[in-house]
């Protein structure tokens, strides 16, 4: 079984999504290990920061995590960032904000816009937001003005992965990895949503249940119990 530590995970920094037929998107499936590696990467540059800023104002306490996008990165971070700090930094206070900004792989919403506030205070503190990825910039931007807003000191942003986009209008402060911005990427946290969400259209498109089944097996990765259980109800809904 393969580790994190023996697990060769700078070609993850750039990789290459999957075509498939008729589907303007290319598929990028995270395994789970991938995940946990990027995360303890992210962690590691955040410890080299605390160390840094140790004893000063920037030092971070305050971490919040964008709904949905930044709950899975956030849990696994937590571990790190608290249990895991170097000593004699803060203990980081952990806390949630919601975001909307996509209905599904490929849709973005008409408007972004702040559906939850922040959780925990975070007046004169400097924060750390986490999300899954910086797709437009448009996320973290409005994340880091509502946060600034309710009276935080600074603001850094954290995401496993950056779009050429989010690169050039608003560049994390905090980052693992680059794809295309025709990549849709597949966290372990929405396996089940992309097939359900992907599924209908490659059928409207005139895909075939065993096509589909091809495309999520073959070339996207997906497990054959994880299709044999939900494509039937994706494909034909009843």
């Amino acid at each position: 079984m393969r580790t994190i530590s023996d697990m060769n995970i700078d070609k993850w920094r750039t990789p290459a999504g999957v075509s498939v037929p008729d589907d303007e998107l290319r598929f990028l499936l995270i395994p789970d290990r991938v995940e946990a590696a990027i995360c303890f990467d992210l962690a590691q540059k955040v410890h080299v920061y605390q160390d840094q800023m140790r004893g000063k104002p920037d030092e971070i306490s305050v971490a919040l995590m964008i709904t949905q996008g930044g709950l899975l990165p956030g849990i696994l971070l937590y571990d790190h960032l608290v249990e895991g700090r170097p000593q004699g930094t803060p203990k980081i206070r952990f806390g949630t904000l919601g975001i909307s900004g996509y209905e599904g792989p490929g849709e973005r919403s008409s408007e972004m816009q702040v559906q939850q506030g922040v959780s925990v205070p975070v007046r004169d503190r400097t924060v750390l937001i986490i999300d899954d990825l910086g797709d437009s910039g448009d996320t973290m931007k409005l994340a880091s003005e509502h946060v600034m807003d309710s009276g935080a000191g600074s603001v850094l942003t954290l995401v496993p992965y950056m779009k050429p986009e989010a690169v050039q209008h608003f560049r994390a402060d905090f980052s693992f990895g680059e794809v295309p911005q025709d990549t849709w990427i597949i966290t372990p946290r929405e396996r089940v949503e992309t097939l359900m969400k992907r599924v209908p259209v490659w059928k409207q498109r005139g895909a075939t249940e065993r096509e589909c089944r091809r495309r999520l097996c073959e070339l996207i990765g997906y497990s054959t119990a994880e299709v044999n259980y939900y494509l039937p109800v994706a494909y034909d809904p009843g």
